[in-house]
């Protein structure tokens, strides 16, 4: 193949003078060597002749090889004509220009095969090189194996994709490069099968997920098909695949859409059923009209159970109800005209609801509001009807009954405020008697032991104080509901107050057992009213004697800013947590009657008169602990006036 010209040098493409000259050059050198070697070539002359002849057809073509035959006949004819006869040497010619000529014919006949044979091998070259770039350039990714199911092939983009740099790839298992994953079962699909030796078809737009070497996972699209020869076994398969990513989240979010559109529709469903049956099973009657003349639409079960048959769906309202006030159709005219809701309370209506031929009135409260298209466009009226006729009946009844309770209250207390009256004088002249002979007799008898009519007379004296006392929280009862329980505010020293009725209540806490303990070590100066402010010390402490009998009662008064604070504590039974805020009301005990006596108004009294004197009263007990009362008042009185008459009725209403 030394002697092979390249594509630059073939006879199409040389001048004829050299070729022919090429010829001429060979033929002479073939003439010199058979010269120059005669002495050992003589038997055979053509020898050089026929290599010259040979190398001009090889090199030059048929033309030059016929020129080089040429002289070679006469060359040889000339100078190396061996002695015969003419017949022989005409012989001897024909066989060498016949032999020559086969050479000419198969050289330039081989020549043509070798030029063909190379200019296919260097397009091939050249496809192979344009294949190899158009592939790697392409937007797919490429990859293809031997038969032996090795990686051959990959172009830059396959590399991206299954993180497999191309020296690392080429020479690996298939398997190993290309790791597919089925998306919806999430099995391993076996690559392997793309690189067997066996008949399979073109695979094409299989979905798959692909794991990258980092383990990255990503949607793709492949295609396959076998590289066979066409008469040859397989030569191996190319894969194609895309990155499908952008389709795959379309995909997802189509059927994210055409989900959440069926849990909608659902829902919706869901929704309308529960709305039918709100409406059915409504505890109150709904009713829809359409039109001006209010022609029914709809009504639930409860709207015809209140209303009997008179609510016909195709009938309008004004027919149903024949007697109906017309006012009220006037206002669901305006309901349906101006889209103005309308609320009736305990409203009448008089019809035949049972159907007997005999009318009566029911209350209803209802509400009638337009019914909207979905444009916004008032279609009808709805309306919601609960009926309330014994709920008005009762309220009534109870009115009346407290009207007369009412009624019986005021008797209650024009008595109570006549009868204290009553009893307040006499009762008052029988101290004043008890008084005057208790000091009209002498202390000690003649045996020199207390007088005992003066035990008498003070065993006498306690009932009667005690009824005195009773008599005038009655009186306190009577002006503080008829809005006469008036205040003198005066200075007053809390401190000194406080001692002056523990020094009179000694007697009585020392008959209890009841040690009285204070700790008033400062005066507290401000504006009351003097009678009222020990009213509600003397109370304080007779509760607490006679609750926490037998244990010592404190008492303490201090001034905090602008606020003068008494704490009465005592160490008795103590008073359960839902009785606290009801002893301070009218008649109301936390004991038994059988056990303490009294009317349940002490506590009440002093809470009016604290409010009334613009301050507050608390207790903080527990049973068996004792209770600690809690008053604070203002040093100086409220400016809003709350100290009058009026403010203390207000308050014990």
């Amino acid at each position: 193949m030394a002697f092979l010209p390249s594509s630059s040098s073939q006879p199409q493409g040389s001048p004829p003078w050299a070729r022919f000259g090429l010829a001429l050059l060979l033929s002479g050198l073939a003439f010199s060597l058979q010269w120059l070697l005669a002495p050992w070539l003589a038997p055979s002359p053509s020898f050089f002749f026929l290599s010259s002849i040979l190398l001009s057809a090889w090199l030059g073509g048929p033309g030059p090889g016929a020129l080089a035959t040429v002289l070679a006949l006469v060359l040889t004819s000339v100078f190396f004509r061996t002695p015969g006869p003419p017949s022989h040497l005409l012989l001897s010619s024909a066989l060498f220009t016949g032999v020559s000529a086969l050479m000419i014919l198969v050289a330039s006949r081989v020549r043509r095969l070798l030029h063909e044979a190379h200019d296919a091998r260097a397009s091939a070259q050249v496809h192979g090189q344009t294949l190899s770039t158009t592939l790697r350039n392409i937007g797919d990714a490429v990859l293809t194996t031997g038969p032996d199911g090795l990686v051959r092939f990959i172009n830059p983009v396959a590399s991206y994709f299954t993180g497999w740099r191309e020296s690392d790839a080429i020479g690996q298992p298939l398997s190993l490069v290309l790791r597919l994953v089925d998306p919806s079962s999430r099995q391993p699909l076996d690559s392997s099968r793309f690189a067997s030796a066996e008949p399979r078809p073109v695979q094409l737009g299989h979905p798959a997920l692909l794991l990258s070497k980092n383990g990255a996972e990503l949607p793709i699209e492949y295609s396959s098909a076998p590289v066979s020869h066409p008469h040859g076994p397989s030569l191996g398969t190319v894969i194609v695949f895309r990155d499908i990513s952008a389709r795959f989240r379309e995909d997802h979010e189509r059927a994210q859409l055409l989900a959440r559109e069926h849990d909608a529709h659902l829902e919706a469903e869901s929704q309308r059923e529960r709305l039918e049956t709100l409406f059915m099973q409504a505890p109150v009657a709904i009713c829809l009209t359409r039109g001006e003349d209010h022609v029914v639409e709809l009504v639930n079960p409860l709207g015809q159970t209140l209303v009997g048959e008179l609510l016909t769906p195709g009938r309008s309202v004004r027919e149903s109800f024949s007697g109906l006030d017309p006012n009220l159709l006037h206002l669901l005219d305006e309901v349906y005209r101006k889209g103005t809701p309308f609320t009736g309370h305990e409203v009448p209506l008089r019809a035949d609801f049972s159907g007997s031929g005999h009318p009566e009135v029911k209350y209803f409260d209802l509400t009638w509001q337009p019914w909207r298209g979905h444009a916004g466009e008032i279609l009808g009226t709805m309306g919601l009807c609960a009926e309330v006729t014994e709920q008005v009946l009762a309220r009534r009844e109870v009115e009346a009954l407290a009207s007369d309770l009412q009624k019986a209250l005021q008797i209650r207390d024009d008595f109570l405020s006549v009868a204290s009256h009553e009893l307040k004088t006499p009762l008052t002249s029988l101290q004043l008697q008890l008084q005057l002979l208790w000091r009209s007799l002498p202390e000690t008898g003649p045996d020199g032991q207390p007088h005992p009519a003066r035990k008498r007379i003070k065993a006498t004296r306690r009932p009667a104080e005690r009824l005195h006392q009773l008599v005038n929280n009655l009186l306190d009862v009577s002006r503080i509901r008829a809005g006469r329980l008036a205040l003198e505010h005066e200075t007053v020293d809390f401190a000194a107050l406080l001692q002056d009725v523990v020094t009179r209540a000694e007697a009585d806490a020392a008959g209890a057992g009841c040690r009285l303990l204070l700790h008033a070590e400062a005066p507290v100066i401000g504006r009351w009213d003097r009678l009222r402010l020990e009213q509600v010390v003397t109370n304080l402490l007779s509760n607490a004697i006679k609750y926490g009998a037998n244990h010592p009662v404190e008492m303490t008064v201090v001034q905090d800013g602008d606020l003068a604070r008494l704490t009465v504590r005592d160490h008795g039974i103590g008073i359960a947590p839902e009785n606290q805020a009801r002893i301070f009301q009218r008649f109301e005990r936390a004991v038994s009657e059988r056990h303490y006596g009294g009317f349940g108004l002490g506590l009440w009294i002093v809470k009016q008169i604290v409010e009334s004197l613009g301050g507050d009263i608390r207790v903080e007990s527990q049973p068996g602990q004792g209770a600690t009362f809690s008053v604070a008042l203002p040093l100086e009185p409220p400016p809003s006036g709350r100290s009058d008459s009026a403010s203390v009725s207000h308050a014990a209403n």
